[in-house]
Order: structure tokens, then C-alpha cells, then sequence
């Protein structure tokens, strides 16, 4: 498809705005976005998410959101792996099948991103006729799109990703992350993916609830938070920020009934967080 802005392909209501629908509640998201594509955005909101740095002059490699519950980060998380399967330029051989994966936490979280994937896609007239085929089974579900992209959602793990052509990557709660047969899965994932992304000029987006003081959205956090570097961008911020239509009395009600663990919590900032 034709390469369009991250900002106009969430706008445009014949794109992905036709499911996202009014943009004045996701004005923190569309600031971090832009910023994180090398655009112009509103700069007292980005250094609210972003600490006292510089904006990106150009597209970062890497996005790290720090986001509260409820904030609506898997929806986000399925139009943006959207955007960078269908909106980006991209280069294959022929024959060539190049890969969009989002990675969730679990097989129930993969589902309930697809399910906001296809719904991106099933409420805009013009990203239904690039569909060549939806596929689901019980480890993955993706679509296939005519410029030769697949973008599939399933579970985290090192094996799916590697020796595919990986266009771009998006990691969703990254920080509940689970294997019971890696001690760092969020680690090993990232070791496996960043190589691909470095060979495709893709990029890598994760976006996730703070959970504790250890794992790689944390050192991402205290490694890059407020820091001008050129490839990598860390935003955080709470749920009313974020989203804020949401109840209060809802956000309440979601941590009560989840409350956080001991030495759960404590990214600066975010402590807290809900």
C-alpha cells in the first residue's frame, strides 16, 4: 500500500481510523508515536513521557511504552503492528514472505489481540481488499496480505522468530513474559528478533504494564528513560493519561483485584502505576 504517516493512517477513518474511531482520547498515544517516527509533536506532552530529553530527528529501532492498566495497549499494540506491516516500505525478493509477529504473554492474550487486528482490518473497506487469506490455529493466528506480509500474533518464544524475514516486531506485556524453559524470555526473544530488525531496517515496538524490578522493559527504563538516543525512545505513563475516558472507579476496581506483588512496582515515575 501506499506509505502513509503513523499519525495519518490512524486518523484516516478509510485506514485504521476507521476502527479507532475519535482521536482526541488517544492524543499521549499519537504523541509518542509520532515522536518515535521522527515527527513533529506537541512538546510539553512528550516530555511528560519522555523525561527531559531531545525529540527523535528520525524513526527510532526501538519503542519502549510503559503504560498503565487499562490504557488500551493491545489495541495499540495490534495498529501499530499493523501500520509497520502495511504502511512502511519494505523490500523483498520475490517470493519472499516478510513478517510483522506480536508477541503476547500468553495464548489468551494473543487472542484477544488478533481479535483487535482483524478488527482494524474487517472495519476498513480499503485494508479488507489487501487480504489474501486469515489464518488461525491453536498456536497462532495471523492474515496475509498481498504485499507479502504476514502478520501473525501468538505466544512469545525465541523459536517462532527465528529465520524469518522480520519487518518489524511488537512485543505486548512484555513484562509478564513466561517460559518454562528460559529463565529470561524477554531476553531471549529480543537477542533472537534484533538481528532480523537490523537486516530489514524493521523496528521494535513493546509496550507493557510495569510489573518489577528486574526483566528487559525495566533495564530498558532505567537505561534509556530521558536519554536523547537516536535509536531508542522510553515513554511512560498512567492510565488516565493515556486513556482518559476510562472510570476511575474502574482502574480501582481492575487493582484491587490484581494487586501488585512485593518489589512489584518501582520504575520511576510509575510506582504505582494502574
Amino acid at each position: 500500500m501506499k506509505p502513509f504517516t503513523i499519525a495519518r493512517a490512524l486518523a484516516d477513518e478509510r485506514l485504521l481510523g476507521a476502527a479507532l474511531g475519535d482521536l482526541s482520547s488517544w492524543q499521549t498515544w499519537l504523541c509518542a508515536l509520532r515522536a518515535a517516527f521522527g515527527l513533529d509533536t506537541d512538546i510539553a506532552t512528550f516530555h511528560k513521557i519522555a523525561g527531559d530529553r531531545s525529540l527523535p530527528t528520525r524513526r527510532v529501532r526501538e519503542l519502549w511504552i510503559l503504560a498503565g492498566r487499562r490504557s488500551g495497549k493491545s489495541r495499540m499494540a495490534g495498529a501499530i503492528g499493523l501500520y509497520l506491516a502495511l504502511f512502511q516500505k519494505h523490500k523483498l525478493a520475490a517470493g519472499e514472505i516478510g513478517h510483522v509477529p506480536i508477541l503476547a504473554a500468553s495464548q489468551d492474550q494473543a487472542r484477544t489481540v488478533f481479535s483487535y487486528v482483524r478488527g482494524f482490518v474487517e472495519a476498513s473497506a480499503v485494508l479488507r481488499r489487501e487480504v489474501i487469506a486469515v489464518r488461525s490455529s491453536k498456536h497462532a493466528s495471523e492474515i496475509e496480505f498481498k504485499n507479502g506480509i504476514v502478520i501473525g500474533v501468538h505466544p512469545a518464544s525465541f523459536r517462532t522468530i527465528r529465520g524469518r524475514t522480520i519487518l518489524g516486531c511488537v512485543f505486548d506485556e512484555v513484562s509478564y513474559w513466561r517460559d518454562e524453559d528460559s529463565a529470561n524470555p524477554d531476553l531471549e526473544v529480543y537477542r533472537a528478533v534484533l538481528p532480523a530488525l537490523i537486516a530489514s531496517g524493521g523496528m521494535l515496538v513493546s509496550i507493557s504494564t510495569p510489573y518489577r524490578r528486574l526483566g528487559l522493559m525495566h533495564s530498558k527504563h532505567r537505561d534509556f528513560y530521558g536519554v536523547a538516543d537516536p535509536q531508542v525512545l522510553v515513554a511512560q505513563a498512567d492510565t488516565a493519561t493515556l486513556n482518559p475516558l476510562i472510570d476511575r472507579a474502574e482502574i480501582e476496581a481492575a487493582y484491587a483485584a490484581d494487586p501488585p506483588l512485593s518489589g512489584q512496582t518501582g520504575h520511576p515515575g510509575i510506582a504505582g502505576m494502574t
